[in-house]
């Protein structure tokens, strides 16, 4: 076994470095920032953006002149185009589909009163021709169906002098006949039990066939609705969309009962738009 003897220094404190004192005393004066030096042309050499050197970084650059008219910069100019513009499809699109319309008069009392409003899917009936497509033969297509007996529709009545789109129930459709006798509606000699009409219409209607591209439409308060049973069958073409909610007055809101001879049927051809009333 051997052990390892300790050197002086180890035990003797006086035999260590001396430790280093500075007794000079400072020449420059720490308390007081340095002024400021401008730097010279050789110093700028050694900075990658020389000319930034004599920049005040405390001091604003001046805005460009286009933010005094708008503040927001570019990219809100970009925003703002974007929301308007996705505003723009999206208002097309509804008016597309959609239509509103308040129903003015008491033709249809009691399914619609004075100052309800409705809403009328443009897109029930529309066709599309395809007919220019290789292959394609037929040149009316209805994804959405046709016009059927119990539709309450908005057709337009007239265009000039001022436009006047009316709201009616279909009764007919082409091929059918319709005749009103004795306070009843006959459709292909079949009475109909109305029990959504005001009162049993008290006129008399010859027996009519309804012709193609026309439709048989009448107001659901027959007394008081002017209506085929005045001025005949009307042309499919000018029929504007289906009536298949009402959202005013909020107290009656639902979707339209399309029926016909049958109130207890459940509404039928769901949609959205509005619809008015005129005698």
């Amino acid at each position: 076994m051997s052990f390892l003897t300790p050197s002086p220094s180890d035990d003797d404190p006086s035999a260590a470095a001396p430790i280093p004192t500075f007794e000079e005393p400072l020449t420059e004066d720490w308390t007081t920032p340095p002024a400021y030096r401008p730097p010279s042309a050789a110093s700028e050499q050694q900075f990658s953006h020389g000319a930034l050197t004599t920049v005040d970084p405390w001091t604003a650059a001046p805005p460009p002149w286009y933010q005094a008219i708008w503040p927001w910069g570019l990219g809100g100019v970009v925003e703002t185009l974007d929301v308007v513009v996705l505003a723009l499809a999206m208002f097309l699109c509804v008016r597309f589909v959609a239509h509103n319309y308040i129903v003015d008069g008491a033709s249809m009392v009691p399914t619609f009163h004075d100052s309800d409003f409705v809403i009328v899917n443009r897109l029930a009936y529309r066709s599309f021709d395809f007919s220019w497509l290789p292959g394609v033969e037929e040149d009316e297509w209805r994804p959405f169906g046709t016009p059927q007996s119990g539709d309450v529709i908005v057709f337009a009545y007239q265009e000039q002098p001022t436009e006047r789109d009316f709201i009616k129930r279909v009764i007919a459709v082409p091929g059918q006949t319709v005749q009103v006798t004795g306070g009843v509606t006959y459709v292909d000699g079949v009475p109909l039990d109305e029990e959504y009409i005001a009162q049993a219409p008290t006129y008399e209607y010859p027996l009519t066939e309804v012709e193609p591209g026309t439709l048989f439409v009448l107001g659901d308060n027959r007394n008081n609705s002017f209506d085929s049973h005045a001025f005949g069958p009307i042309p499919e073409d000018r029929v504007v969309g289906r009536a298949d909610f009402r959202y005013w007055p909020v107290t009656r809101w639902w979707w339209v009962n399309h029926h016909i001879g049958d109130a207890s049927q459940s509404a039928r051809n769901i949609g959205g738009g509005l619809a008015a009333a005129w005698w």
